[in-house]
C-alpha cells in the first residue's frame, strides 16, 4: 500500500510546478461547523484544479521512450485537463477519452489546449473501459485518474500543504469521486503526528465510495443527475477504498439543493466561482454534518472548471 514517503518525494517533484494554494478564512461557516473554517482553494491551481498534481506526478515517472509512444487516459474533465498540460510539458502525446455528458466548460478547455478528445460512453466508467481497451491494443501507457498510487501521491500532496499552512489544523473535509484525492490527502495527514480526523464528501445523487465503505467492497452504484459532475462514477477501485477504509474517519453524503446552495454562498461571500464537485464540503457543514470541535478545519475547494451558464442556473 501507498506510504507517506511517496507523497513527500511528490510534492518535492511538483515543487516548482504546481501552485502553493493558499486556505483562506471563511468566518461565516464557523458556528455551523463548531471552528475555525478555511478554505484550501485548489480551484487556483494550475488546470483550476488539483487534478494537476496527481497528472504531473505520474508523467514525471515515466521514461524518455515511454513518454515518446504517447500515453491515454479517461475524464470527466479535470484529470483530462491536468494530463494534457502534464504532457505538454513533457513533450508527450495525449489520447483523452471522455463521455458523452462531460461538462461543457471542461471540453471547451481540452479542446483549447488541443488535446486529442476522443468521446466515448454515456458516462465516465464507460469511457474509461473505451481508454483501457485503446491503450492495451496499442501497448501505450494509462494513466488512471485514480486507480494510480503516482496519481493519488500527487493528490496527497494538498494534504502536506493543508498541515504546512494550518499546523493545528483537527479537520480536514475532501470531495470524493473515485477516491483518488481522499486516499492521498487521509493518508498524509494520517501519517503525521497531527490527530487530524478527515471526512470524506460525495452527493447522494452518486455515492460510489459511501456504499463500497458501508459494504465493505466496490459495488455498482446509479449515477442521478448531479451538479457535481466531477465527483459522479458508478464504481471506486479496490485500491481507493483499501485507503478509505484504513484513513477516512467518516463518509457523507449530502443534498443536491444544498450543494447548489453552497455554490452559491461561496459566490456570494467570496466571489468564487466553483464547480459543484469543490462545494459539497460547505454542503456538509451547513447541513450540520461536520464538528471541528473547537479546531481549525480545512475544506477542499477542489476545482472551478464551470460554464458560466451552468453556473448561473445552478445558483438562481
Amino acid at each position: 500500500m501507498l506510504e507517506i514517503i511517496r507523497i513527500q518525494q511528490a510534492l518535492e517533484r511538483l515543487r516548482p510546478l504546481r501552485f502553493e494554494t493558499p486556505c483562506v478564512r471563511a468566518p461565516w461557516l464557523e458556528e455551523a461547523a463548531n471552528g475555525p473554517v478555511f478554505c484550501k482553494l485548489e480551484n487556483l491551481q494550475r488546470t483550476g484544479s488539483f487534478k494537476f498534481r496527481g497528472a504531473m506526478n505520474s508523467l514525471l515517472q515515466l521514461d524518455a521512450q515511454t513518454l515518446a509512444k504517447g500515453i491515454v487516459t479517461a475524464s470527466a474533465g479535470n484529470h483530462g485537463l491536468g494530463v494534457a498540460v502534464a504532457a505538454h510539458m513533457r513533450g508527450c502525446a495525449a489520447k483523452i477519452f471522455v463521455p458523452e455528458n462531460i461538462a461543457s466548460a471542461k471540453k471547451q478547455k481540452l479542446q483549447a489546449l488541443g488535446a486529442e478528445l476522443i468521446i466515448a460512453g454515456r458516462d465516465y466508467d464507460e469511457a474509461e473501459a473505451a481508454a483501457q481497451s485503446h491503450a492495451q491494443a496499442h501497448a501505450l501507457p494509462f494513466i488512471h485518474a485514480f486507480d494510480d498510487e503516482e496519481v493519488i501521491a500527487g493528490q496527497g500532496t494538498v494534504g502536506l500543504e493543508i498541515l504546512a499552512q494550518l499546523p493545528s489544523a483537527g479537520t480536514v473535509i475532501v470531495p470524493v469521486g473515485g477516491g483518488g484525492l481522499l486516499g492521498g490527502v487521509s493518508l498524509a495527514a494520517k501519517s503525521l503526528p497531527s490527530a487530524t480526523k478527515i471526512y470524506g464528501v460525495q452527493s447522494e445523487a452518486s455515492p460510489a465510495m459511501h456504499a463500497a465503505l458501508a459494504q465493505g467492497r466496490v459495488v455498482e452504484t446509479p449515477i442521478a443527475e448531479t451538479i457535481a459532475d466531477g465527483l459522479a462514477g458508478r464504481f471506486v477501485t479496490e485500491k481507493t477504498l483499501r485507503l478509505a477504509q484504513k484513513y477516512c474517519d467518516e463518509m457523507l453524503l449530502v443534498r443536491e439543493p444544498n450543494i447548489r446552495g453552497a455554490m452559491r454562498e461561496l459566490y456570494v461571500r467570496h466571489g468564487w466561482r466553483v464547480e459543484g464537485s469543490a462545494a459539497v464540503g460547505i454542503a456538509a457543514i451547513l447541513e450540520g454534518k461536520v464538528d471541528a470541535a473547537g479546531r481549525e478545519c480545512a475544506v477542499i475547494i477542489s476545482g472551478g472548471n464551470i460554464a458560466e451558464e451552468v453556473f448561473i442556473e445552478a445558483i438562481r
